[in-house]
């Protein structure tokens, strides 16, 4: 995509990401980051959603709280 098309707030339906696309970039995430969503996912519907996620994993993992 675009970065244009990319903003904090852009709902991910907007960018053609359905709930099998969601859990499949979810893998990749975890993959890449060597840290666990799946407990952790609630409701993601904008890019924000899965930022604040990834952050507040990697800061609890950085802590170990």
């Amino acid at each position: 995509l675009p970065m244009e098309r990319l903003g904090p707030d852009q709902p991910l339906a907007d960018l053609g990401i359905d709930s099998l696309t969601t859990i499949e970039f979810m893998f990749k995430l975890e993959d890449t980051f060597s840290i666990r969503l799946s407990e952790e996912r609630g409701d993601l519907t904008t890019v924000n959603d899965i930022a604040v996620l990834v952050d507040t994993v990697l800061k609890r993992n950085a802590t170990g709280t």
